[in-house]
């Protein structure tokens, strides 16, 4: 027994010692035999390299750097280039003298499939041995097998971008005279970088038909593979649509006609740079037909005309291994609003949050390898819901009906009325380039409120959104083009607006104006309002570009304005409340920011200036206003024969205004005389505190002047100076030159506590002193605090 065992292990041991050794034994002597049975099993002439004994898979051979011809008609490439092929011998052929191979296989080969300009594919041949090969002669015909190898695909001398990669091929008849086919791969061009497409697999059968026609019965299964992957294989590049698609279906029939059935699912579908929507996908059967010798296939959803379903898909694929051209169509049927709304979001349409749409859609949208995206929808009995709180003054609006045109690369919104929940009405149409090189909307009403044009997630509408309230009747549009900032235009009239402006105490109120925007700005003209009490007409025109001087330019008409009125209305840009710190340590407070980007040039013009019941006349001037500077100029101020001009600047940066001003007075009213004065002034603060901070120097004139009852001056003239002391103003005269009767007399004078104004003078050795009240009613005294 134990003889016998070492004999079996000696024997194994000598087995697998040949078996080892085989491969490096040349089988050369055997090359004439192995190249006539290759070439009678593939029906194509080889050319062999190393040639090697193979034991363990065989009895056969290894084959190194195969090269198998193609049929002249094909081209003048081979049809295969095979790095290693095993070929394996078929037992009965020992024994009859002729050599034959059971199997044949091939790894990490390239192999050319190509479709010859007058015949069949060159593969064709090769099938329709196997398919013909009947129980009978089957065991003549090897079986062929692919491992990791590439498929490319040819027509005529022209090499298709398309090919497979990573392809496994199992090519073997079956004991009923049927082809079976097994294959695994992934469909890749050559004009793009390395893919992840997922895996495609087939496995059926092939098989001659009743009129010489062969037929496929097989089952094909696509892996999960980004959308992104399945544009960029047929159409060359990403159209920027993202997702996964996971497929199956049957195939049954004639090469010609091939009947295809199966499901599909598509999932997680967005624009490139969005998210994708949570949820599971949809899945969609399909049924179709499949055209191998015509290049032509074509596919559509699967309903039931009894209970139709909303959406429905068409698509169609001609030349598909040459230059493929396809086109895939969308039909919608009664679907709901929300959830194409939903789907449009996520492809990047400019819906705001929380906005939500109800309605039926119908109609359908298509896209073609050669013309791009075309269709178009209809919405009937929408309504449009907007969240609380948002800019929308409307909770809802209704649309009878809308129409979407989509062609040459733009989307259209047809003129569409929509109505809002308070009966009011507005038309709206728009535009949208699919390469978002261009969008444009235009909302034109009769009468809508101010906050009611919030329609889409644009850019804030000039002045419309900045009104609390109020309504407006014309026409708004909006156009972005690329990548630069939106512009709105529009003419439009505005009724019964409330603006907050900052700098003022009080509430805009515009009963009335004409609104023109274009190239980033806009102007009210015919403009009527109050601000407060103070009532105003005028035009306001605003510019934000480089090249204005002013961003602000506004005209205003006051037919009569308080002085007190005037203070309080600008009380906020006049005087900042200041911190204890900001007050003890003297620290500058920053500038609010509406003051510091404050840019306007202001024209005033008020009929009746007034203090309390006291008319002042009336006063014109223009201002620039830059961050905290006021600059007045051209200041004219006339009351009955007194006329006054000069220029004024203000400044705006403390915690207090401080003011300076130069001009002129002619012919103002005196002590039954009149009085030129020609000077500067300056002061600060607000109220009382404008006339105890005064400060003031100049030169006089007077003519006809009663400082008392007993004492007039026919002529007078000097400089000035006014100064404070003790909270009150005293007043200093110098160089005085009085004329009084034919005399004239010159000196000094000053103003005292009491009021009056006291004039020293001489002429000669004569001595003169003249005094009177210097005002009507003098300031009191401020108490020491």
């Amino acid at each position: 027994m134990k003889i016998l065992r070492r004999l079996l292990l000696v024997a194994l041991l000598l087995v697998v010692l040949v078996g080892l050794a085989a491969p490096r034994v040349s089988a050369d002597r055997f090359r004439p035999r192995i190249q006539s049975a290759l070439q009678a099993a593939l029906n194509r002439p080889v050319h062999l390299g190393g040639v090697h004994l193979n034991l363990f898979t065989g009895p056969g051979f290894t084959v190194d750097d195969v090269l198998i011809d193609d049929d002249p008609a094909a081209g003048i490439e081979p049809f295969a280039h095979v790095e290693h092929m095993q070929a394996r011998i078929r037992w009965a052929s020992l024994f009859s003298g002729h050599l034959e191979f059971s199997s044949l296989r091939l790894d990490t080969p390239s192999v050319n499939v190509v479709k010859m300009p007058s015949g069949p594919w060159n593969i064709q041949p090769l099938l329709d041995r196997h398919s013909r090969a009947g129980v009978a002669h089957r065991r003549k015909v090897p079986d062929i097998q692919i491992r990791g190898g590439r498929i490319d695909f040819k027509f005529g001398d022209t090499k298709s971008v398309f090919y497979i990669s990573d392809s496994d091929v199992d090519v073997y008849p079956n004991e009923n005279g049927q082809v079976v086919i097994r294959f695994s791969g992934a469909p890749a061009r050559t004009d793009q970088a390395s893919q992840s497409f997922g895996e495609l697999t087939a496995r059926g059968l092939l098989q001659s038909g009743p009129n010489g026609e062969d037929r496929l019965n097989m089952g094909v299964n696509l892996d999960r593979t980004a959308i992104s992957e399945l544009t960029r294989l047929f159409h060359g590049s990403d159209l920027g649509v993202h997702g996964y698609v996971l497929a199956n279906a049957k195939l049954s029939g004639p090469l010609s006609k091939i009947e295809i059935t199966g499901g599909l699912n598509i999932s997680d579908v967005h624009r490139w740079d969005l998210m994708p929507a949570p949820g599971e996908g949809w899945t969609l059967n399909y049924r179709g037909l499949l055209n191998l010798t015509g290049h032509h296939l074509e596919l559509a959803s699967l309903t039931t005309p009894a209970q139709p379903d909303p959406v429905s898909v068409e698509f169609q694929l001609d030349d598909y291994l040459a230059a493929p051209k396809w086109s895939g169509n969308l039909h919608f049927r009664d679907l709901a609003a929300a959830g194409l709304v939903e789907t449009a979001r996520h492809f990047g349409a400019p819906f705001p949050p929380g906005v939500q749409v109800e309605g039926q859609v119908e109609g359908g949208i298509g896209y073609s390898s050669q013309s791009g995206v075309g269709g178009q929808l209809a919405l009937a009995n929408a309504a449009v819901k907007f969240p609380q709180g948002g800019l929308i003054q409307a909770n809802s609006m209704q649309v009878e009906s809308a129409e979407v045109r989509i062609a040459d690369g733009k989307v259209v919104l047809a003129p569409s009325d929509v109505e809002m929940e308070d009966g009011q009405s507005a038309q709206i149409e728009g535009e949208y380039a699919l390469d978002n090189s261009r969008a444009a909307l235009r909302i034109s009403t009769r009468q809508l409120a101010a906050g009611s044009a919030h329609l889409l997630d644009a850019a804030p509408i000039p002045l419309l959104d900045r009104l609390h309230q109020g309504s407006w009747k014309g026409w708004i549009s909006y156009e972005k083009i690329a990548e630069n900032p939106g512009v709105w235009s529009g003419q439009y009239d505005l009724q019964s607006a409330v603006i907050e402006i900052p700098g003022l105490a009080l509430p805009v109120r515009l009963a009335s104006a004409t609104v023109q925007m274009s190239d980033g700005g806009f102007q009210l003209t015919r403009m009527r309002g109050r601000a407060g009490t103070v009532k105003f007409e005028g035009d306001y025109h605003f510019d934000d570009r480089a090249t204005a001087l002013h961003s602000q330019r506004l005209r205003l008409i006051v037919p009569e304005l308080q002085l007190a009125d005037l203070e309080r209305l600008m009380l906020p840009a006049l005087r900042r409340n200041e911190g204890f710190l900001a007050r003890a340590f003297r620290r500058d407070q920053p500038l609010p920011k509406w003051l510091e980007e404050r840019d306007a040039e202001v024209s005033l013009q008020v009929a009746s200036l007034m203090n309390g019941n006291t008319p002042l006349g009336a006063l014109t001037g223009r201002a620039a206003w830059r961050g905290p500077s006021i600059t007045v100029s051209n200041i004219a101020w006339d009351l009955d024969n007194m006329h006054a001009a000069g220029k004024m600047s203000v400044n705006l940066a403390g915690a207090e205004p401080s003011y300076e001003l130069n001009g002129t007075v002619e012919n103002f009213d005196y002590r039954n005389g009149q009085l030129d004065i020609g000077g500067e002034l300056e002061t600060r603060g607000i109220g009382p505190d404008l006339l105890l901070n005064l400060r003031s120097k100049g030169a006089f004139e007077g003519r006809g002047i009663m400082l008392a009852p007993d004492a007039e001056v026919r002529e007078v003239s000097g400089s000035y100076q006014l100064g404070g002391a003790s909270g009150v103003g005293r007043l200093l005269l110098s160089n005085v030159q009085v004329l009084q009767g034919a005399e004239t007399l010159v000196g000094q004078g000053a103003s005292q506590p009491d009021g009056h104004i006291v004039l020293e003078l001489a002429s000669g050795r004569k001595q003169v002193r003249l005094t009177g009240m210097l005002l009507p009613v003098h300031p009191e005294p401020v108490p020491a605090r």
